[in-house]
């Protein structure tokens, strides 16, 4: 019994994701037609948010699982998913809704990437993020890089397993960091569904050239952190002798 424990311990993360991944795999794949639409399509949005309002709790979990395919398929645009929570459940309930599936969906990644074997990663993979193998500040970078708009915090999450912090960590970095950024977004699709559509449009456009600036400018931004890297480490070490 005691060695079952311990097994389910140790394997029982692993065996959930690659279970939920297996079934968003399946919806995903069966539903591709669908999904697209409602990314890209305004009236099949339109006609999803009505579904699901009239669906009660099972129409809130086929929200929740488009957004954890969403973020599992990282190529998906994530912005209109985000919208369509503040128009469904509010600024907050919106953000919630939002938190959750970014929390289920950085679990599922983070250990059906250990499930697939992966011990290390080609060094120049990471050769952009380089600064996040510096351990004593991984934290830190790891938690600016999902904060500030962007930065394909999606792609990010793969990287979890491959870096110097513990998984819980990881986990509440890459959805806390989160926050500033699904905030203004349920925050516009609440606007918007109270009819303060003019309000919502600034939003957007203040947070879409924010994005496009940080896009901009990335390559400088990553520079900046990888020679702030340096001078942390080179200050600890004067510190330290």
């Amino acid at each position: 019994m005691k060695h079952m424990i311990t097994w389910i311990r140790k394997h029982g993360g692993t065996i959930v994701s690659v279970a939920a991944l297996a079934v968003l795999a399946f919806f995903g794949v069966y539903y591709r037609r669908e999904i697209w639409a409602i990314l890209v399509s305004q009236e099949a949005r339109d006609s999803f948010i009505s579904y699901v309002r009239e669906s009660g709790l099972v129409g809130l979990a086929l929200f929740f699982g488009l957004q954890i395919l969403q973020i599992v398929v990282a190529v998906l645009p994530g912005e209109p998913v985000e919208l369509m929570a503040g128009l469904l459940y509010g600024t907050w309930g919106g953000l919630a809704v939002c938190l959750a599936g970014v929390a289920l969906s950085t679990l599922i990644v983070y250990y059906c990437v250990r499930a697939a074997g992966a011990k290390a990663l080609d060094q120049s993979a990471l050769k952009k993020y380089r600064f996040l193998r510096d351990e004593a500040h991984v934290k830190l970078f790891l938690f600016v890089l999902f904060f500030i708009p962007g930065t394909p915090k999606d792609v990010l999450i793969y990287l979890g397993p491959f870096l110097p912090v513990k998984p819980f960590h990881f986990l509440l970095l890459a959805t806390i960091g989160r926050i500033p950024s699904i905030l203004t977004s349920t925050f516009s699709g609440r606007q918007f569904a109270v009819g303060s559509w003019q309000v919502s449009l600034v939003v957007i456009v203040v947070t879409s050239i924010a994005a496009g600036l940080c896009l901009l400018f990335q390559e400088r931004i990553l520079t900046f952190l990888a020679s702030l890297r340096g001078r942390l480490a080179k200050r600890n070490g004067t510190e330290a002798e």
